[in-house]
């Protein structure tokens, strides 16, 4: 596979978006996770994209706020169906009510929109998605600005579609040791978040296991990575 080409892909990034496919993959969301640690570790400017982050998995975090996640919130309404002339808002303790004074016609909800408008980043990552387009289609409207950046897609099993500009894709290879092989240090963080993967993956090592994932099992104990707590909180 093309680690080298993939490491240059991430070393002249700056600002990179992290998307795992987190609806049945928890491994994706931990590889993810741990990219975050190393590259945050390394100033880039990271973010992921998830939305339900699963809650067996929050040990790995501070705090649910510690994810990045888009800042830049828009609310739109097309000029040709309402004049706004005034803008207001009330902020406390439960909510933030935004108030529009109409000039002229008529606001409906179908209106208005909502989108985020970062900047277009450097390099996405994806995390066991097989369709790129298709993880997307019904986020477009607030993850447009993620289109026609440089895609690094990485991924185990079959069915890919190798959408990414570098695929890191393979069949008998795990995501976790994929990531690792990425990553020229891995720090304590980012050695749980990817035991975790293999310990979710492989029901605490009691299925589908090769020696090659107890060797990566191995390093990352050798990185400082706790079994006993992240089996304690995934097997309970």
């Amino acid at each position: 596979m093309e680690f080298q080409e993939a490491k240059n892909l991430i070393s002249q990034a700056k600002n990179i978006y992290l998307i795992p496919e987190e609806s049945s993959n928890p491994e994706a969301v931990t590889s993810a996770l741990s990219l975050f640690y190393t590259l945050s570790e390394a100033d880039k400017n990271v973010n992921i994209i998830t939305e339900n982050f699963p809650e067996y998995l929050k040990f790995l975090i501070p705090s649910p706020e510690f994810i990045s996640y888009p800042k830049n919130f828009i609310i739109s309404i097309p000029s040709n169906a309402a004049n706004i002339s005034q803008i207001y808002y009330e902020k406390n303790d439960d909510s933030l009510k935004i108030h529009l004074t109409v000039e002229n016609g008529v606001v409906k909800k179908d209106d208005i929109s909502f989108y985020f408008a970062e900047s277009k980043p450097d390099l996405v990552i994806t995390f066991g998605i097989k369709d790129y387009q298709k993880a997307l289609e019904n986020k477009l409207n607030s993850f447009g600005f993620l289109l026609d950046a440089d895609i690094l897609n990485i991924d185990s099993g079959t069915e890919n579609k190798n959408f990414g500009k570098i695929n890191l894709v393979a069949e008998k290879i795990t995501i976790s040791e994929i990531v690792l092989r990425l990553s020229d240090q891995v720090g304590q963080k980012s050695a749980n978040c990817l035991l975790a993967g293999l310990i979710a993956r492989t029901d605490n090592f009691k299925n589908s296991v090769t020696p090659e994932i107890f060797e990566t099992a191995a390093t990352l104990l050798k990185s400082g990575a706790n079994i006993g707590e992240i089996s304690n909180n995934i097997c309970k």
